[in-house]
């Protein structure tokens, strides 16, 4: 008997690991699972909280969230390529879901990775899949980064600019905010509450000039709302004085540290709750030039609505630590910083001390310093040429989605610089960089048909892959273009086009 108690207990355990096991690693295409930053299900913890403020008799479900933004745009002029705020804002928010609020799958969309393809897949696809299996689930969009709108429509439209953008007002490498909802319908469908939070210049176009109601509603129904960090007709200010990330996110952290538990102060803070302070003290902040917009996007009118914990109270019992923003900045505040100074030393020459500088932003977690750290080992500068070590961390910053590590790294491929020369991987990571808008990976696709490495010889293709690059401002691209016209490879020749 004792023996079969063994046994079934046995098989009970190793039941439990593969059950456990099967949910360690996202059910999903390889491409797609370095992009989920927390995957476990932490709802023991979730509900201790909720039970730990007398909501013992809630429903809980799962807690999912997709964040994303553009952090880098490496198209812009050189003064603007780096978002600072959107970096904080991102840092700080997957910080927050994950340790304070006991959010079970968290994905990050983040510069290259925050493309159409990527938000069509986890928002009609993978959530709504996972949100149906769990009832009583909740979900949260954020978004942080540059936006635009046309104003002479009406309503306005809107539009989140995406990493490959080249100006401020690109037509091109832009996501129509009408399609963000769109894609939304899914998992408002699924999940029980839904909140979206946009930080964009003119985000709140995102809702249209739809009217919506603000009476108080109760968290334990279902509901979906939107708070957008500015009217369709404002800009999405960043002030020293507030916070180094977004005005609208760091008073969205500072609302859930328990300032907005108001009405009333039970230990959790409504989407209406929320809302009421941002619209109180974002204005008071910014003498108005930024007033927040939200509305109800459900489809046939909320119930409930979402909530977050209050912080300070759970700090007071002892289920989280106290949370420093400040712990959580490296992308934002440590890491940009060194990179500057970085710079600044890289372009005046003092390649020890930039080397130095670049490391530390890259020990913070900088995508564009791993890439600098790859440079320099590359090319001997302020360290020992070292190819495969410029490999390890044009790596690191590839995997984050930095476009420029992406191209270089193909340059290694394509070079054989400490490691095999192999024209088809080089050809795919151009591709892919190519794909976030970097000009040289373009120009390096133009070289690759011109030449026939790798791929069969073919003007035409150079010849297209050299425009796209030289319209996205690569000299290079212009010159090989200019070389084309010049001697009249796949082209008529013709000698006003040169140089």
């Amino acid at each position: 008997m004792v023996q079969k108690v063994h046994t079934l207990l046995l098989l009970f355990t190793l039941q439990l690991t593969i059950f456990v096991s099967a949910e360690s690693t996202p059910k999903v295409p390889e491409q797609y699972k370095r992009l989920f930053f927390q995957y476990s299900d932490q709802r023991r913890f979730y509900e201790r909280a909720l039970n730990s403020i007398g909501l013992s008799t809630r429903p809980v479900g799962r807690s999912y969230a997709l964040i994303a933004g553009a952090t880098q745009y490496p198209n812009f002029p050189a003064l603007e390529r780096s978002l600072k705020p959107a970096e904080v804002d991102i840092e700080k928010l997957k910080s927050y879901l994950k340790n304070q609020e006991y959010f079970d799958e968290i994905v990050v969309l983040k510069d290259g990775d925050m493309t159409l393809h990527n938000l069509d897949y986890f928002l009609e696809d993978y959530f709504p899949a996972r949100i149906a299996a769990s009832p009583h689930s909740r979900f949260l969009f954020a978004y942080s980064g540059h936006g635009y709108a046309e104003a002479q429509t009406d309503p306005v439209r809107g539009f989140l600019l995406t990493s490959a953008a080249t100006s401020g007002a690109d037509p091109e490498n832009r996501i129509d905010l009408d399609i963000v909802r769109t894609l939304l319908g899914p998992v408002i469908d699924s999940a029980e509450k839904v909140l979206v939070l946009i930080n964009s210049c003119h985000s709140g176009a995102f809702l249209g000039r739809r009217s919506f109601g603000s009476n108080p509603l109760g968290p334990g129904e279902r509901g979906a709302h939107a708070i957008m960090a500015s009217r369709a007709t404002q800009s999405s200010l960043h002030l020293d004085s507030v916070g180094p990330g977004s005005v609208f996110f760091e008073k969205i952290f500072t609302a859930l540290g328990g300032v907005a538990d108001n009405a009333p102060r039970d230990g959790i803070i409504t989407y209406h709750e929320l809302d009421t302070y941002l619209y109180s003290e974002i204005p008071y902040v910014t003498h108005d030039n930024q007033i927040p917009i939200e509305g109800d996007i459900s489809r046939n009118g909320s119930v409930g609505e979402f909530f977050f914990l209050n912080r300070s109270r759970q700090v007071q019992l002892g289920n989280v630590e106290a949370w420093n923003p400040r712990n959580v900045s490296t992308f934002g505040t440590q890491g940009s910083d060194e990179l500057e100074r970085g710079r600044a030393a890289f372009l005046e020459g003092r390649l020890d001390q930039a080397s130095e500088l670049f490391t530390r932003a890259a020990a913070a977690g900088n995508s564009d310093a791993m890439n600098y750290v790859g440079y320099l080992y590359d090319n001997g500068q302020g360290a020992k040429q070292d190819y495969r070590k410029a490999k390890e961390w044009y790596d690191k910053a590839a995997s984050a989605g930095n476009a420029e590590a992406i191209n270089n790294l193909g340059y290694l491929y394509d070079q054989g610089r400490g490691v095999k020369q192999d024209y088809q991987q080089a050809r795919q990571l151009y591709e892919k960089a190519a794909s976030s808008g970097n000009a040289s990976a373009m120009d390096n696709l133009g070289y690759l048909y011109g030449k026939g490495h790798g791929v069969k010889q073919d003007y035409q293709q150079a010849k297209e892959w050299y425009e796209k690059g030289a319209m996205a401002g690569s000299a290079e691209a212009m010159y090989n273009l200019g070389s084309l016209y010049g001697t009249g490879r796949g082209v008529k020749q013709d000698y006003q086009h040169r140089g």
